[in-house]
This record gives C-alpha cells, sequence and structure tokens, in this order.
C-alpha cells in the first residue's frame, strides 16, 4: 500500500508555534507557501526541501522570485484569495485517495481574514469530496464534514460546532451538554462544549465545522497529557 503523502498548504497569518503545527511543517512530505508566508518560512530556518510558492507575486521582490525559481507558480486570477490556490493546486497535485492536507497559518493577524479563511473548510470540502483537509492552528484543530463521524478524544478536551447554515441539525452523543437535534442559528450556540470520554459522535444534515482544542480544559494543576496523541 502507497504511503500517504502529508501536504502542508502554508497561509499568511501568524506563523505557527505550537508544536503540534510546527512538528507537521517540519515533517510534511510537501509544502505549498502562500507567496505571502513565503519570507517567515524561510526566516525559520525549517530547512523545508519540497515546497513551492503560489499567489500573485504582489508579497514577493523580484529578487525573492528569480531565487525561487520554478519553485514560484504566479496564480495572477482574482476571484479567490491565495488559501484557495494553494489548496487548489495541492489537490491536482497529490491524489486525494491518498494524502492528507493540512492548513498551517490560516488564523490570526486581521480578523476578516482569520474568519474567511475558516469558512473556506466548507468550500474545500465541497470541490474535493472525501480528501482528509484539516486546519491547524496553535491551539486546536478545524476541519468541516457533513453527515454521522465518530471523532477520538480525551476527558475535557473542549469542542465547538459551527453550522455556516442555520437551518442544519446537529445531535451528538459524548459530550458534556448534548445536542439533541439542535438548528444552531448563531456562531455561539454550539460552542465551549466538552468530552467525557474518549469519543463522541456528531450527526447532521448539513455542513458542520468542528474545532478541538489539543489540549484539555484543568481546574487544577493536574498533568496534561500529550498533545498530539489524537490528531
Amino acid at each position: 500500500m502507497e504511503k500517504t503523502k502529508h501536504i502542508v498548504i502554508l497561509a499568511s497569518g501568524d506563523f505557527p508555534s505550537h508544536p503540534v503545527p510546527l512538528q507537521a511543517l517540519r515533517e510534511a512530505d510537501f509544502v505549498v507557501c502562500c507567496d505571502s508566508a513565503y519570507r517567515e518560512m524561510k526566516n525559520e530556518e525549517l530547512r523545508i526541501k519540497n515546497y513551492i510558492v503560489i499567489g500573485d507575486g504582489d508579497s514577493l521582490s523580484e529578487q525573492d522570485k528569480r531565487q525561487l525559481g520554478d519553485r514560484w507558480l504566479q496564480v495572477d486570477e482574482q476571484d479567490y484569495n491565495d488559501l484557495h490556490k494553494a489548496m487548489d493546486w495541492a489537490t491536482r497535485e497529490f491524489p486525494i485517495s491518498n494524502s492528507q492536507f493540512s492548513i498551517l497559518g490560516a488564523t490570526g493577524r486581521r480578523e476578516d481574514h482569520t474568519l474567511g479563511n475558516i469558512s473556506y473548510l466548507v468550500t474545500f470540502a465541497e470541490e474535493h469530496p472525501g480528501a482528509d483537509i484539516r486546519m491547524l492552528t496553535d491551539h486546536g484543530l478545524f476541519l468541516a464534514f457533513r453527515g454521522e463521524r465518530t471523532f477520538a478524544t480525551f476527558p475535557r478536551q473542549q469542542i465547538s460546532i459551527f453550522t455556516p447554515d442555520p437551518a442544519t441539525s446537529v445531535t451528538s452523543q459524548g459530550l458534556r451538554w448534548p445536542l439533541d437535534a439542535m438548528h444552531p442559528r448563531l456562531w455561539w450556540q454550539a460552542t465551549l462544549n466538552e468530552s467525557l470520554g474518549d469519543s463522541f459522535s456528531l450527526h447532521s444534515d448539513g455542513w458542520v465545522i468542528l474545532f478541538r482544542t489539543y489540549d484539555p480544559k484543568t481546574v487544577s494543576a493536574a498533568p496534561i497529557p500529550p498533545c498530539s496523541a489524537w490528531i
């Protein structure tokens, strides 16, 4: 069986600082870097060998472009942002059947960019059915899905659920505050929930954006379990 390739898309929000996204970046089989994130990636001295830089070029100097050579791909189309251009290229180059796509650096800095990038997860899921696409931040992991899914977890992992369409119904098992065919009309209404055991399940009849923290909510000085064991 062919090994699953781990493809990282590096966006231009806050550069990762948490060990989980940094490990994903260091160990990626290939990195697709939005042009406005290139200088930070280069300055981090991560020794990334397999990468391409993509975008409209307004964040790169002519010297950068010359140094990049064949690793620079200019896409002037303006209907979508650089994150969409990077994901589009990645899913054309790497078969979704044996690839995992991790988006890094998509949050932070301007809040409108953050909200837009998170909502792109639904667009990506619609455009690339069956693809394993996730977004890693410095605090946790986002993904989009619809239907029924069971997720590995740990007690007191913090769970937030967002439904872009208020007509979407969500039912849960294994969360501290159960959802029973709930229609979250506003973004905050299904956030800040908590897992009870080692798994939880969700069922929805529309798209859901799910956020899970790396670490549990702590109420004492008790030891924290490893943050990357469940990813």
